[in-house]
């Protein structure tokens, strides 16, 4: 019956059905094939949304957006582009550095690549970059918001796997720093071998100025992770105050953003958070079917057959995740798979913090690889240019990414030795 419940399920997938309906219809197929009564489905979905953290989902949205729409985005790009802009491939670095600090304002990997792309993506085109390679760099790092708190997909894989939400924020961002360095580094070797330039050095008043305008909002995701180390409010409640602080900028500081605007951005946000909330619901459906199946305990005896150690385990399981995250949503992948192999991690000895970001990781990368790649398809709409042209620049970038993978996979102090430190 799974080989069924999954062969439906990539069936219609590739038929181009949604995948939250792909999930539902190939669950349907098995409760009818297994004589379970279809009420089932409305309790398991209800179900897989209740829970007090997933509130977090749309605060984060939220914030990001209204961040975005209030100038927070343009004051990044401001700093940093006063202080690298100068460089050869310059803007490149920009984009990057400005794209991994609007990650931890943001929590969306599309909503960042849509935000930071809209503004360096034209700047770096007319400063003689190629499209392509703008598409790719945009996409490389706006995925970096999946991995630098606060991530929405953290809190998902939080939610879903019964990890700490806290400790995974604070591993991620060591990992989401270095993924983020490896990315610069590939920019600019590419960016000096084709001659792309930068801007003029800014001056040091110019820079210091720069600095004083986006002071505030980068206090935010201090008082996002201060708030939760110091135990003053749960993630839930985090997001809330991201709010506050996010309106409080732009609609009383900054004074870009009015109560029209706002009204724009809430319906946004109701639609962002209602798609990832249906997928959770209807994904939580289908992680019940494959528990039900003792899935979980299959893989254990397969990988404890097959697997000598943890780090051939990670292989596969790398593997694995790079070829599904092709193809696939983040959110379904956590969803489906979390619940699996969590346990067969455990058996093998793995923290699950450190399990989460390395499969959190795979999916960045698998959403800059074709054919869905979801955030590097986004930065080639906007570079306006062919989502192929862009796939063939994005390959050194996945590569540094892929190095990366590798690094946080062989030596778990690098992505535990923060949360260790922060929560013991």
């Amino acid at each position: 019956m799974i080989v069924w419940l999954l062969l439906s399920l990539f069936v219609f997938i590739a038929m181009g059905i949604p995948i939250a309906f792909s999930i539902g219809l190939s669950s349907l197929l098995y409760l009818v094939a297994s004589d379970i009564p279809l009420s089932l489905i409305a309790q398991r979905s209800v179900m897989g949304v209740f829970s007090y953290s997933f509130l977090a989902i749309p605060f984060f949205v939220l914030s990001g957006m209204i961040m975005e729409r209030g100038g927070t985005t343009k004051r990044l790009m401001n700093l940093a582009n006063s202080f690298v802009g100068h460089f050869k491939g310059g803007l490149a670095v920009v984009d990057i550095v400005v794209s991994m600090m609007f990650a931890a304002l943001s929590g969306s990997g599309v909503g960042g690549t849509a935000a930071v792309g809209s503004i360096m993506i034209p700047s770096m085109k007319r400063k003689g970059y190629s499209g392509a390679f703008a598409a790719a760099v945009e996409g490389t790092s706006g995925v970096l918001a999946s991995i630098i708190p606060p991530s929405l997909t953290i809190v998902i894989i939080g939610v879903t796997g019964g990890v700490s939400i806290g400790r995974m924020f604070f591993a991620g961002i060591i990992p989401g720093i270095i993924c983020g360095l490896a990315l610069i580094v590939v920019a600019l070797i590419i960016s000096r071998k084709r001659g792309y330039g930068g801007d003029e050095k800014s001056t040091w008043r110019a820079r210091f100025s720069a600095m004083k305008h986006a002071i505030l909002p980068l206090v935010n995701p201090i008082i996002i992770l201060g708030g939760i180390f110091g135990g003053i409010f749960t993630v839930t409640e985090a997001a809330v105050v991201s709010v506050v602080y996010s309106l409080l900028l732009s609609m009383v500081i900054y004074r870009e953003m009015n109560f029209k605007d706002l009204i724009e951005i809430c319906i946004k946000t109701i639609r962002i958070s209602c798609a990832i909330l249906i997928i959770i619901a209807i994904s939580s459906l289908f992680a019940w079917i494959l528990t039900a199946e003792r899935v979980p305990q299959r893989l254990t005896v397969f990988f404890s057959q097959v697997s000598p150690n943890k780090y051939v385990f990670f292989l596969y399981i790398n593997l694995l995740l790079l070829l599904l995250g092709t193809f696939m949503e983040s959110s379904a992948l956590v969803l489906i798979l979390i619940p699996t192999l969590l346990p067969v991690a455990s058996a093998f000895g793995i923290d699950p913090v450190h399990f989460g970001i390395i499969f959190l990781i795979n999916l960045t990368i698998g959403a800059n690889t074709p054919p869905l790649g979801v955030t590097l398809m986004t930065g080639a709409k906007i570079a306006e240019v062919p989502f192929y042209s862009a796939a063939k620049e994005v390959i050194p970038f996945l590569g540094a990414m892929v190095v990366a993978l590798l690094l946080f996979t062989v030596f778990p102090q690098i992505v535990l030795w923060l949360p260790n430190m922060v929560f013991g």
